[in-house]
């Protein structure tokens, strides 16, 4: 849910922001000029074409230039993905350069959700979890990019090999041992690899997959549940019944209605 959105000219040199903490995610971004975080500790270097994500309770503000105007556009949200978390993990917020198209698209999300903050229609709530979808993926985008220079190729291609193999052979339920003999390394080397490229664990992430498959294939009305649940790996409608209703605390008849 988007809580606080700001789109537009600042002179954050002439009024700067002082620290505080905010209870949402942050995404911050600035279009044209330069402006910085400033943390309870001193500023830090002004910088061009990015994008911040903090943290809820994060306390940081914000500094420009004292004659530099700058556009900027801020989404506050009460939750984000995941992903975003597992991204940040240690650090205190992510800063991620922005390319020309990104700086396009983010200005088109901001007028998007500038003309529903304004003027609330019944696709305000769908235009907002487009936007944090869509910023939540360049984070993540840009995450790879930057991980692509400093991780062992060959360690990405084993999990991207581990993870198609899998998803090829879903419905035969393959085991850790199968695909990590399939990719010609050990299960708990297929462990080390999956933390290194994707910082989570195998079982996680295929766990993930097998799911998306799941309501992918729920989405049309015309498969049986007996269908889906082979298609995914799993022994019987009932088992992956209840595998469902304890991922997402409700079962598969219920999630279709």
């Amino acid at each position: 849910m988007l809580v606080y959105l700001s789109f537009g000219k600042r002179q954050y040199g002439k009024k700067r922001v002082e620290p505080h903490q905010k209870r949402a995610w942050e995404f911050q971004a600035v279009l044209k000029g330069r402006i910085g975080v400033l943390q309870p500790t001193g500023p830090e270097p002004l910088q061009a074409n990015r994008l911040w994500i903090f943290p809820p309770g994060h306390k940081h503000g914000w500094i420009g230039h004292k004659n530099e105007i700058s556009q900027i556009a801020v989404f506050h949200f009460l939750t984000a993905p995941e992903l975003i978390s597992r991204l940040i993990g240690k650090k205190e917020h992510l800063e991620i350069p922005l390319s020309s198209k990104n700086i396009r698209d983010i200005t088109d999300l901001a007028l998007n959700a500038k003309h529903h903050w304004t003027r609330p229609t019944a696709g305000m709530i769908l235009c907002y979890e487009h936007a944090l979808m869509e910023l939540s993926l360049l984070a993540w985008e840009a995450s790879r990019h930057h991980a692509k220079d400093q991780l062992n190729d060959r360690a990405r291609k084993r999990v991207d090999a581990a993870i198609i193999w899998y998803t090829e052979r879903m419905e035969e339920n393959p085991g850790l041992s199968d695909i990590a003999r399939a990719v010609g390394v050990s299960v708990s080397h297929l462990k080390r690899l999956f933390d290194e490229v994707l910082q989570d664990s195998p079982k996680h992430i295929l766990t993930q997959i097998r799911f998306q498959r799941a309501l992918q294939l729920m989405s049309s009305n015309d498969l049986k549940l007996e269908t889906i649940s082979e298609n995914c790996g799993f022994s019987s409608a009932s088992s992956f019944s209840r595998a469902f209703s304890d991922k997402f605390g409700c079962s598969p008849i219920s999630w279709r209605k």
